[in-house]
């Protein structure tokens, strides 16, 4: 599988979990909506049930070392289509949790395989350091995703904030290479997570890089960026 699917690929928008502004139409146009794990259950069944949504319905967990095993169940149930789980280490932490959601869908009557697997990158440095492949950790790994802001934070370095300046911290630049080959190395798409761009200008820029540099698609931060990149 080629990893730069950007001209098949729609991007994904990325929420704090409060109910949407815009209109489902206009959701439809992301492959993706990514709300958050700790938001009130009945705001994700809100999001599940929206009348003609047709775009997947995620919710981004803690990561694994801090994940409620409570609020999983609690989440799995609200009609989500898969979850993203941030701070990923690496082969070992999707294993772990593929098995937490073979018990939780089992606990609640749930398909076996249902809920679906994106594995964030970024707030654990340690998982882009991690040696071991991909391939087959688990049938429900459907993409990874970069975030180079929860990166830049946890190593206390920048990101660019406006395309003119175009400066990307070199651990970055080393995390976005580690991801997209080892998406390749999974045959699964990568996705990267958009800086919080002050205008116009620096989020098609930042968009550009990504697909440049082989992601499939990107994860727009606000509602702002989402807008630009649809009419990108």
């Amino acid at each position: 599988m080629s990893v730069n699917r950007s001209q098949t690929m729609n991007p994904l928008l990325i929420t704090d979990g409060t109910p949407p502004t815009m209109d489902v139409l206009a959701l439809n146009a992301f492959s993706g909506v990514i709300t958050d794990i700790g938001c009130d259950a009945e705001i994700l069944r809100g999001w599940a049930r929206l009348a003609g949504r047709s775009f997947d319905l995620f919710a981004r967990a803690e990561p694994l070392e801090r994940l409620d095993e409570e609020a999983l169940n609690r989440i799995i149930v609200s009609g989500v289509d898969g979850i993203v789980l941030s701070g990923c280490r690496g082969r070992a932490d999707i294993q772990q949790f593929d098995v937490m959601l073979r018990v939780a869908e089992a606990t609640n009557g749930i398909a076996p395989n249902r809920i679906r697997i994106y594995a964030e990158y970024g707030s654990s440095p340690e998982g882009l350091l991690s040696p071991y492949p991909l391939t087959h950790a688990s049938p429900r790994l459907e993409a990874l995703v970069f975030n180079g802001a929860a990166l830049a934070k946890s190593l206390g370095c920048l990101e660019p904030t406006s395309a003119p300046h175009q400066r990307v911290a070199a651990p970055i630049l080393a995390g976005r290479s580690y991801v997209v080959l080892k998406a390749a190395e999974a045959g699964v798409p990568a996705y990267e997570v958009l800086p919080a761009c002050a205008d116009e200008a620096a989020t098609r820029w930042a968009q550009s890089l990504s697909l440049d540099n082989g992601f499939a698609s990107v994860v727009c931060s606000s509602i702002e960026q989402a807008v630009v990149v649809s009419v990108a």
